[in-house]
């Protein structure tokens, strides 16, 4: 096996319902990294009543065992915002956090994946030294610390044709930037298998053959609301039988070794 394999893990929106995912990481010898706002404010498009996020005590447990990143104060789409209210948002989240844990923050994902040249800017201004996206599809860190990407979303609806569609959309999204050439090969893998265990069995398979990079990541509340705890386990434990212990990383240590990745890439031309 190619030793700069890589399997991490993320989970948004600091839901209580982190304490769930955490212990089943645990369970099977896994990490990863919890982005946590600081309230989930009404009238988001899959939270539209919003809710309470971990309070002091489960932040600081859960940031005792894994790494805990910052997903803004409200988790606003912050593109969406003008430039002083995106910077608030971004500053005041990272200040939040850090009080709660004792602890400089030094991990960011932007809200609903949304961001653009100035969002992914001010983020790098406020001190993080990456942010993580909801681009998926690919088998590496790329070749910008602040567009991070993963590998596949955790959703048991996740069949070729949710696939196939949620790539569209994203190339939509990115247009002219030719980023969907270095998606192409994890795209074609999901799609030899028409149901989420399956597709995520060939993608950790195909990451440990070729020495790569799988990122899964989804919600706590979402998986809560599917009903699909058990299929997470059942996953997690795949994972754990087939990746080796130094390879299980935090998207943190994942950002810190990517000089080391032979998957990156030059930025296209």
């Amino acid at each position: 096996m190619n030793t700069t394999m890589r399997f991490t893990t993320s989970w948004d929106d600091g839901h209580p319902f982190d304490m769930r995912v955490a212990d089943l990481l645990d369970k099977h010898g896994l990490t990863g990294t919890f982005y946590v706002p600081a309230r989930v404010a009404p009238g988001g498009c899959c939270n539209p009543d919003g809710f309470q996020v971990l309070d002091p005590q489960q932040l600081r447990e859960l940031a005792a065992r894994f790494e805990v990143g910052s997903h803004t104060l409200d988790h606003k789409s912050l593109d969406s915002l003008p430039t002083d209210e995106a910077r608030r948002q971004i500053e005041a989240g990272k200040a939040w956090l850090e009080d709660q844990l004792g602890r400089r923050v030094d991990g960011f994902c932007y809200p609903n994946g949304h961001h653009d040249a100035g969002v992914r800017a001010l983020v790098r201004d406020c001190g993080f030294t990456y942010g993580r996206t909801t681009e998926d599809l690919h088998d590496g860190v790329g070749d910008d610390p602040f567009q991070m990407p993963v590998s596949l979303q955790f959703h048991t609806r996740r069949r070729r044709i949710d696939v196939a569609r949620l790539f569209v959309r994203q190339e939509r999204r990115r247009l002219g930037e030719g980023r969907w050439k270095r998606r192409l090969p994890v795209f074609a893998a999901a799609l030899s298998a028409d149901d989420f265990e399956a597709c995520f069995r060939r993608l950790v398979d195909r990451a440990c053959a070729k020495g790569s990079v799988f990122h899964v990541w989804g919600h706590s509340w979402e998986i809560d609301r599917l009903g699909a705890w058990k299929l997470l386990d059942n996953v997690l434990r795949y994972a754990a039988e087939r990746v080796p212990r130094a390879a299980r990383v935090t998207n943190e240590a994942l950002m810190a070794g990517r000089a080391l990745d032979s998957r990156a890439q030059p930025a296209p031309r």
